[in-house]
């Protein structure tokens, strides 16, 4: 909404539909002042209000209250908390494969060598100056598999060239689909798992907010048959405000639970980046999907016009269209409104879309497992250095 010379305009897609009924049956409204969603249902409770112009979902509790209009929408009661950040990329090293081919190479690499050392060293004495021991053997299958050479004389017996062969085409398409996939992991952004589903996120948070008139889902969920919507509503807080609650998701390990359109838009208003990243997500199971209308007095006699024009709206497709153009330009709002800010500073951000292809240069959280497999190789050897040192000294010394 929006104040101009005095004059208080609303906007969203109940508010646009609101307009067109007033339109369509010639009637004025006088929107009553509320400070919350219990005064809301109260005043259409107590006949004070003709209708709440904002879907409510059709529960059972409810019904008994007041009546509801034709519904028009399908409410999906959604959660939503912070988008997780990217980890510690430190085990990059191991990401390019899966757990059971590390295992597989490990079998190969320890079964290789015992395999190359029995096979040079044949039964008569003609083959006795190719032999290999074990170290030697080791040597060429670790070597290989590094894209190292080897200076070690084999044997001429096609049973060992065999085996060789078998292992270089092996080690060369390892290392080849290794590198490959090392740059991907190295490259692309991998973010922890996140939740999606109500038991996943029963599981990770420490509460679930909603408005003041979530104390009947709370109700709802509390004399449920389902041990997960039991669990929920264990876990549930009724804040002060929407705000207040998003804003709480945003900081700690809280989810906020409301409806799925009305997260859209103030994630779009107020939690939507530059670049178009978000700081909150909208999990992709729907805990309480219901049918939504809006609230009115019991027998009210002009239910049926306004069911009829509803009915309509909805048919068209009219509301759906409304609630699109309203997101879209929540974001290109939010958007404007954060590129003015950056105008206005003293720092230059160069921006660019989603969309677009850049060279990134890598960071120190992608590089983690490269530059520590190097300090530790560092470390090693300057360990076995300063062992073969002393061990030079003692020896020196016990001959003099």
């Amino acid at each position: 909404m929006g104040e101009n010379s005095g004059v208080t305009r609303y906007s969203g897609s109940d508010a646009m539909m609101l307009r067109t009924i007033a339109d369509a049956l010639n009637f004025t409204f006088i929107v009553l002042p509320v400070s919350t969603w219990d005064q809301v249902t109260g005043l259409v409770m107590d006949r004070s209000s003709f209708m709440a112009t904002i879907y409510h979902i059709v529960l059972p509790q409810r019904c008994l209250l007041y009546d509801f209009t034709y519904i028009y929408t399908q409410v999906l009661t959604s959660f939503t908390m912070a988008t997780p950040s990217l980890t510690s990329n430190w085990n990059s090293l191991f990401d390019p494969l899966a757990i059971e081919v590390w295992v597989s190479i490990l079998v190969a690499l320890l079964v290789m060598p015992p395999c190359l050392f029995m096979i040079t060293h044949p039964g008569d004495r003609a083959e006795l100056n190719y032999k290999l021991t074990i170290e030697d053997s080791g040597e060429i299958a670790v070597g290989t598999l590094l894209g190292q050479s080897t200076k070690k004389q084999l044997s001429e017996s096609s049973s060992s060239r065999l085996l060789l062969v078998t292992w270089l085409v092996f080690a060369f398409i390892v290392s080849n689909v290794y590198r490959g996939n090392l740059t991907a992991a190295l490259t692309l952004p991998k973010y922890p798992p996140r939740p999606e589903t109500l038991e996943q996120l029963i599981k990770v948070v420490d509460k679930v907010t909603m408005p003041d008139y979530g104390e009947n889902f709370q109700q709802f969920f509390k004399e449920s048959d389902s041990v997960v919507y039991q669990r929920l509503s264990s876990i549930m807080e009724i804040v002060p405000s929407a705000e207040y609650g998003l804003r709480q998701a945003a900081e700690k390990k809280q989810a906020y639970m409301d409806g799925y359109n009305y997260l859209q838009q103030m994630i779009a208003d107020y939690y939507t980046q530059v670049d178009g990243s978000t700081k909150l997500y909208i999990g992709r199971e729907s805990i309480v999907p219901g049918p939504g209308a809006w609230p009115i007095p019991h027998d009210a006699p002009y239910k049926p016009q306004l069911d009829k024009l509803i009915m309509y709206i909805t048919e068209a497709g009219l509301y759906e269209k409304w609630i699109n153009d309203m997101i879209v330009k929540a974001k290109e709002d939010s958007r404007r409104r954060q590129r003015k800010q950056l105008e206005t500073g003293l720092m230059v951000i160069t921006q660019s879309s989603p969309g677009t292809r850049e060279n990134k240069p890598l960071t120190l959280l992608h590089m983690q497992g490269p530059i520590m497999l190097v300090a530790l190789g560092l470390s090693s050897s300057m360990i076995v250095f300063v062992t073969e040192l002393l061990l030079k000294l003692c020896k020196t010394g016990t001959a003099q």
